[in-house]
């Protein structure tokens, strides 16, 4: 009887640790950084969600408005950019909503309106532009345009897509506008408490998919760390 005798299985050994190794590792360790990044994004629109109010807004303000000029307008507000206009409008600023509460007792009306007619309305009239702001603390930068008072009352103009005594309400549409705030009755000096809404339904878009991106890439960073730290060891012939 013959008998055939196995040789022994040689033990696990070490392949050495290449430059392929660490650059893989590396590549691992960033997505599953990133990955945490994107959770905390994600985080961040989970918080947001729930500072909605009632009607599904999100609202910045009050703060104190005024000038001592007829009307205060913020030109060139320049809605759209590269891409469809739907996401950048619609899908992003969503429902506008803009409340004031005059200090002075005169009610404040709020217009939306093409910027060019804007322009063409106040030419010619005193008012205050805005420039630039800061939100935290809330200030206006403004520049002065000197002229007279208007010809006729802010309500009588034609041109506005969006008006409002007190409350303004809007879908938003790519445009260039030019917001108006004037006191109903085209007086002087408007002083107001100012309050800026939006349902911002892009929000919910980029956490959702934020959480769902941070979860892909961690599970692909740790995947790929871990496979090529335990495949180091092989076994020989």
């Amino acid at each position: 009887m013959t008998t055939t005798s196995i040789p022994p299985r040689t033990p696990p050994v070490d392949r050495a640790w290449s430059g392929w190794r660490t650059v893989l590792v590396v590549m691992g360790a960033l997505l599953a950084l990133v990955g945490v990044t994107l959770f905390a994004v994600g985080g961040v629109g989970l918080w947001a969600q729930h500072q909605r109010d009632g009607d599904g807004y999100f609202t910045a303000g009050p703060e104190r408005v005024s000038t001592s000029t007829y009307a205060l307008s913020a030109p060139g507000l320049d809605i759209g950019g590269v891409g469809p206009d739907a996401f950048y409008t619609d899908d992003f600023l969503g429902k506008v909503r803009i409340e004031t509460k005059s200090t002075s007792g005169t009610p404040v009306f709020i217009g939306i309106g093409p910027a060019a007619d804007v322009a063409a309305y106040l030419k010619g009239v005193s008012h205050d532009e805005v420039a630039d702001f800061d939100v935290d603390p809330f200030h206006l930068t403004t520049t002065a345009r000197p002229g007279d008072k208007p010809a006729a009352p802010p309500a009588d103009q034609t041109f506005w897509v969006a008006s409002g005594t007190e409350t303004l309400n809007w879908t938003a549409r790519g445009g260039d506008w030019s917001v108006v705030f004037m006191n109903a009755d085209g007086s002087q000096k408007v002083d107001a408490e100012l309050s800026v809404s939006g349902t911002l339904p892009a929000v919910e878009g980029i956490t959702i998919g934020a959480l769902i991106g941070a979860a892909l890439l961690l599970l692909i960073g740790s995947a790929v760390v871990v496979s090529t730290i335990t495949t180091r060891r092989t076994f020989s012939d």
